[in-house]
């Protein structure tokens, strides 16, 4: 809210109604929106340190009239805070040491200036008996007749200070009623020379007591405000903190697109930032009807490795986590021994959670599952469970997961119409017909065998299935042409690996996933193309693929010759490692084509012979 108006004003109006009513609540009705966010609005609008908003006065003034059925009851306030002596002591010091009304008129612009921004002040005129005083209201300000009533009453008091009668004051002109300003006419009477003397001698030490009893408060007042201001910076630095957290949250759904690793990050951010030991991420599976685990992470790697298959049934009424799901509200257990949880859970046997958060996780007004995280005995310090921020988080997570699922579902459909084309371009061709799907097979069962990670397994089997996507830009004449080959037609088929990762360009794959399409022609003496990659150079899937691309063309039917039979493909194979081939995995997949291990691969292909 903008603050035009220092808490004098509102102090005096609720010490006014206070002398009258005690109860002063009413005083704030109507307000609750411009008070919001305040702890105790009227310990607030009582220290005279704070300012508020001219909505906050004119309501308070408007207030006070309902209160009193008085129609000029804020003249009698500004008159009150006067006589009553609730100034602040700063502005009554200034008025008994300048003496004399005179005088005090006199600096009425500097004392304004200093305690007032809804207005400016012009002396006109002064005198030793009166004044004319002009009051030029901001504009910009939502004021009142109200506000000008108070001035009035706080001059006309002014005199009282040095026990004289109040002064008289008209209003000559008024901004609120069409006038350029408001204009005061004020009278009033001097002290005599002895008033003046007895007030030179006598109102010194009562100043000066005033004014040490004064600072004493407010030294108490500056030491409560500097605690208050250290426990908010506190709570901001908390808030800062928090919201770091969420926009690390955020970042990882702007820049990371595969779940696995997605959901692993989220998790784990959660879980630092709250101070708990375990986090998940449980899914619902639609066709299932149950809620699956999907990710967690623990203290250790391997801890949450008991959870993968964990599913909870959705129309199991009494789980706690089915129930998040019923419901979409967030649960927060401080203590699990209040709640009779089921000891023989795998979740309870295992990690004995002493504390507990479950989170709906909302995306598009459905829930799509819930964000767990624990606290085991050993754990230590005060967790953050801040709700507004829990959810916060949550509503974050779910986004990140919708939109990975949204990606992983256009990447699969691309594969899979990339997938379409090479068949139906294999189709076409006796020779090459299920040579892609022939090379996937290989190729993941030597994977399997060296003990490559599900996920590169994973990536072997989307990608040697497109691996030559690349010829769908090649004339057919020139591929299925049984002379040798020109050297011009040899560079045009060259070109097929380059042209093959074009097309899988907007899918957005990892390096080792591309490379299986761009560069399965790629020799491990460096002689290949298209990027002459050697050795290791050569991700390791690429190297795969390669060795069971080249066993499954030679024994194949090509356009140029017959199938090689396995027994001699093998010995070519076997002396290209180290200059076309992996030297390391050739005698790995010889050694699975003569045990056997690929025969229902081979299918019909030429018996192998032993040489």
């Amino acid at each position: 809210m903008d603050r035009h108006n220092s808490c004098l004003n509102t102090r005096a109006i609720i010490d006014y109604i206070e002398r009258r009513r005690g109860d002063v609540e009413e005083l704030l009705v109507g307000l609750e929106d411009e008070l919001k966010g305040i702890p105790d609005p009227l310990t607030f609008l009582r220290d005279a340190h704070n300012w508020v908003s001219s909505e906050i006065c004119r309501g308070m003034y408007a207030n006070a009239r309902r209160i009193t059925s008085n129609e000029r009851v804020a003249y009698d306030i500004g008159f009150e805070s006067v006589v009553h002596k609730r100034l602040g002591y700063i502005q009554e010091i200034l008025l008994k040491a300048l003496g004399t009304p005179t005088r005090t008129i006199g600096r009425v612009k500097s004392i304004n200036d200093k305690f007032n921004r809804n207005k400016r002040l012009e002396l006109v005129r002064i005198d030793t008996h009166g004044a004319l005083l002009r009051l030029h209201w901001d504009s910009g300000l939502e004021l009142n007749p109200d506000f000008c009533l108070m001035n009035q009453g706080v001059y006309s008091a002014v005199p009282t200070v040095w026990g004289l009668p109040p002064a008289e004051v008209e209003e000559t002109k008024c901004q609120f009623k069409g006038g350029p300003f408001c204009e005061f006419d004020i009278h009033w009477e001097n002290p005599s020379l002895l008033q003046r003397l007895q007030h030179l001698l006598f109102s010194r030490r009562s100043l000066l007591a005033e004014t040490m009893s004064e600072m004493e408060r407010d030294k108490d007042l500056l030491a409560a405000k500097y605690e208050e201001v250290q426990a908010l910076n506190q709570k901001l630095q908390k808030k800062i903190d928090q919201l770091w957290s969420i926009n690390q949250a955020s970042a990882a759904v702007l820049s990371e697109l595969d779940f696995g690793r997605l959901v692993h990050e989220v998790i784990r951010i959660f879980i630092r930032e709250i101070g708990y030991s375990r986090g998940m991420i449980m899914l619902i599976d639609q066709g299932s009807r149950s809620l699956r685990f999907v990710e967690g992470v623990g203290e250790n790697p391997e801890e949450m490795s008991a959870l993968k298959g964990y599913e909870i049934p959705l129309s199991r009424k009494h789980n706690i986590l089915a129930q998040v799901i019923q419901n979409g509200q967030p649960v927060v257990v401080p203590d699990t021994a209040i709640l009779n949880l089921n000891p023989n859970n795998i979740i309870m046997r295992k990690f004995k959670p002493r504390a507990f958060v479950l989170l709906p996780l909302m995306a598009r007004g459905k829930v799509i599952g819930v964000l767990a995280a624990d606290r085991g005995p050993s754990a230590k310090g005060k967790p953050n469970l801040d709700r507004e921020y829990l959810q916060g988080f949550a509503n974050q997570v779910a986004l990140a997961i919708e939109n990975a699922r949204m990606y992983e579902g256009l990447r699969t459909s691309f594969l899979n119409t990339i997938q379409v084309l090479v068949e139906a371009l294999e189709a076409k061709d006796p020779y090459t017909r299920g040579h892609s799907e022939r090379v996937t097979r290989y190729s993941i069962r030597l994977a399997e065998r060296i003990e490559l990670s599900d996920k590169q397994v994973e990536q072997l089997r989307n990608m040697c299935l497109i691996h030559d996507i690349g010829k769908i830009g090649i004339d057919r004449v020139i591929l299925n042409k049984q002379e040798p080959l020109l050297g011009s037609e040899f560079d045009l088929i060259r070109q097929h690996p380059g042209i093959g990762d074009k097309i899988i360009e907007p899918l957005d794959l990892s390096q080792e996933e591309a490379a299986v399409v761009r560069n399965h022609h790629e020799r491990y003496d460096g002689t290949g193309y298209p990027d002459r990659l050697a050795g290791d150079e050569i991700p390791v899937q690429v190297r795969i693929a390669s060795i069971c691309d080249t066993f499954d063309a030679m024994t194949s039917d090509r356009p140029y010759r017959r199938a090689l039979p396995i027994f001699e493909a093998l010995n070519r194979l076997n002396a290209a490692a180290g200059t076309q081939l992996d030297p390391e995995l050739v005698p790995v997949f010889t050694k699975m084509v003569k045990s056997g291990e690929l025969q229902d691969i081979l299918g019909g292909k030429i018996s192998m012979r032993v040489a």
